[in-house]
């Protein structure tokens, strides 16, 4: 029966099947083709996953420089800057009026001169005349002194001898009274005359001294600038002729900030009278001087917020010194001993530095008995030999490892 219905449906189904695989195709064409997709995705990212390969682990070396601790006596030294200056400057004037008649070859601006070397001559007359004048008037006084000298010897032998008769009784009081009273004019005379060959005889220096200003001379050895006269000029009195500065004698003067100044008398160093070192740069060559400590500002400077040192230059002056130079000095305090002296950037934080150990940082605390502007002085913390890090970084930490460069 079956068989039949089959055989009956068959020719309908043979025209139906076709279409019904077509839908068939089209109902499962999207899912397969996403899932293709997905899976095709997947393949591509598995593909191109990142490979993780290990990392090899290696310790940076950093390159460093080190300083070998060597313990020994260190005398601390504070550096400032300075001016040299001379320890004279005069302004020569005109002690007299008058022409000038002469300068001296020397009498140039920059010129040296030795001390008592005449510079101008004033035209000397009217002084030669006025010194002849009062020598003049010096003796004619000196006559009259002795004229009045031997007046007044007399009226003493006429009023002792008024004296004699008196009491003989042969002249009366009064002439023995007019006796007294002319020896009495006789000394005051006198008297006054002294006083008038006292007062010619400083009218007589008075006149030499004049005349001997009419010659300027040198005061000192030392260097000529601001010349203000030549041959036919007519001087008043005071007028400025030249401005002369020692060459001999030298001083220098500089300043020590607060820190500075607290530094030497921490070291207990005693200022005045100490040796200091002074380095005059001129050009490429450099001029060493040694200087004495002569004294102490007496005040604290308002514009530099220091205190204001002089020192007297000693020794032997070079022929090319000059006031006004720019000069380096190095200031010295007491000895210290049993000590290392490290350069300041060697601190980490305020008392600590590191040291090299087989290659490797090892931090050490210290500590510091002395310090200059660039050094710091390490009594305990280290040891002999000990290499004592220099270079700053900021990887700098213990068991960091360096490696010295010398």
């Amino acid at each position: 029966m079956q068989n039949v219905v089959f055989e009956k449906l068959r020719p309908i189904w043979e025209r139906v099947q076709p279409v019904v695989m077509r839908q068939r195709k089209k109902r499962y064409f999207m899912p397969v083709s996403v899932l293709v997709f997905f899976v095709f995705v997947f393949v591509v990212l598995i593909a191109s996953k990142p490979q993780t390969k290990p990392v090899e682990d290696r310790q940076q070396v950093w390159s460093v420089s080190a300083q070998k601790a060597h313990f020994g006596t260190t005398e601390p030294m504070v550096e400032a800057f300075g001016e040299l200056v001379p320890r004279r400057k005069v302004n020569l004037r005109a002690l007299v009026a008058g022409e000038v008649i002469m300068t001296s070859p020397v009498f140039e601006e920059g010129a040296r001169v030795d001390k008592g070397e005449e510079l101008l001559r004033l035209d000397p007359f009217n002084y030669e005349n006025a010194l002849v004048d009062a020598q003049a008037q010096l003796r004619g006084g000196r006559a009259l002194l002795i004229e009045r000298r031997a007046a007044l010897d007399l009226a003493k032998v006429e009023a002792e001898r008024a004296i004699t008769l008196r009491e003989k009784g042969t002249v009366a009081q009064k002439y023995a009274d007019d006796r007294n009273l002319d020896l009495a004019i006789a000394e005051s005379r006198y008297e006054q005359q002294l006083a008038a060959v006292d007062r010619l005889k400083v009218l007589v220096k008075k006149a030499e001294r004049d005349l001997e200003n009419t010659v300027v001379r040198a005061p000192f050895e030392g260097h000529l600038s601001q010349l203000n006269a030549r041959e036919g000029r007519l001087l008043s009195l005071n007028d400025q002729l030249v401005t002369i500065s020692d060459a001999a004698s030298f001083e220098v003067r500089f300043n020590l900030s607060d820190v500075q100044y607290g530094r030497i008398l921490e070291s207990g160093a005693e200022l005045i009278g100490r040796p200091i070192d002074v380095v005059w740069r001129v050009g490429g060559q450099e001029i060493k001087l040694g200087a004495r400590l002569t004294q102490v500002g007496a005040q604290i400077s308002q514009n530099t917020r220091g205190v204001d040192l002089y020192a007297q230059v000693e020794g032997d002056i070079p022929p090319n010194l000059r006031g006004g130079a720019f000069v380096t000095v190095i200031l010295r305090g007491a000895a210290v001993e049993q000590v290392v002296e490290v350069d300041r950037n060697a601190l980490y934080g305020a008392d600590q530095v590191y040291v090299i150990v087989d290659g490797k940082l090892q931090l050490r605390t210290i500590e510091i008995v002395g310090e200059t502007d660039d050094t710091v002085l390490i009594r305990s913390g280290l040891s002999e030999g000990d290499d004592i890090l220099l270079t700053q970084f900021n990887e700098a930490a213990p068991e960091v490892a360096v490696k010295v460069v010398r």
